[in-house]
């Protein structure tokens, strides 16, 4: 049985990794959970924007690998809309579930899907959002793997995402995720970081089941999150945003001085691509097996 139901009733910070390394990264550091999103997925295997073209194989393929790469770490798997209509739906959840998922977020918005930065989001009415939670709480069979309900429904005012969450939660999701990215017509960026906690806060207790949020507000930390009852914190792009910063700037320098030099002296690694990163990813298991053959 995995331990995502276990973990999910104390408070579970779930960073975002996008491929096997930065699992066995998280692992390291300690974290018991981690959060696939499709914007980093379709960014790093892809190279292009969240816009929903990923195809489901193609991300179950990818998962399955992070998952045998850190087997211990719960995986949590954005799967957008679940890939299309009722049949496509319920294929998606019960592959994820086969390749190891410990959860899989799936949203109400209708296709295309956007991604919230991009805004003029359209989702299913209600009933028919409903109906999806509860094929996909069936698809699941007896698989221990948890449905996180997500709502987009934050373009049409704070009591339609309660009304939502709630409906999700009755349906046999395990937990929500109320987006917030416009709530009410304004920005959630835009607010003062002590308003978006009270609105945490009065989402968590408004729709009164296990809940999901991003990223704590500017000067708050995950623990201030839980405080409020919140079950998991996902902070999904912050890894993908670091390597992509370090990425540009090692480049720029590359070009401009012709070696890394420059680079290494003002950010000196933490973690040589060498036999010290070969270590980390498991060499002494790959050389014993070699080291048995006769």
């Amino acid at each position: 049985m995995n331990k995502f139901s276990d973990l999910a009733a104390s408070g579970v910070v779930s960073p975002g990794i996008y491929d096997a390394l930065t699992a066995v990264l998280a692992q390291r550091a300690g974290f018991s959970t981690v959060y696939v999103s499709g914007f980093a997925f379709e960014a790093t295997q892809l190279g292009a924007p969240d816009m929903g073209i990923a195809t489901m194989s193609e991300l179950a393929e990818h998962v399955r690998r992070i998952v045998s790469a850190a087997p211990d770490l719960n995986v949590i798997v954005d799967v957008d809309t679940g890939f299309g209509g009722p049949n496509s739906l319920h294929r998606t959840v019960q592959e994820f579930a086969r390749v190891g998922a410990a959860a899989i977020q799936i949203e109400d918005q209708s296709d295309p899907k956007r991604c919230p930065f991009l805004g003029k989001r359209q989702v299913h009415d209600q009933e028919t959002a409903v109906a999806r939670i509860k094929l996909a709480v069936e698809a699941r069979g007896n698989s221990d793997m948890r449905i996180i309900a997500r709502t987009d429904a934050d373009e049409l005012g704070f009591d339609e995402v309660v009304t939502r969450s709630r409906r999700f939660a009755e349906a046999g999701a395990d937990l929500v995720l109320p987006m917030v990215n416009a709530l009410n017509g304004k920005p959630f960026a835009e607010r003062p970081a002590e308003e978006r906690m009270e609105i945490y806060a009065s989402l968590h207790d408004s729709i009164e089941a296990p809940t999901v949020t991003l990223d704590p507000p500017p000067g708050f930390s995950t623990q201030d999150l839980f405080d409020l009852g919140i079950s998991v914190v996902i902070l999904p792009l912050q890894p993908l945003q670091a390597a992509a910063n370090a990425a540009i700037t090692y480049f720029e320098s590359l070009r401009q001085t012709g070696a890394s030099d420059d680079y290494k002296n003002a950010y000196p690694p933490q973690l040589q691509a060498n036999i010290e990163m070969m270590n980390i990813l498991g060499l002494d298991d790959y050389e014993a097996r070699l080291d048995s053959m006769p």
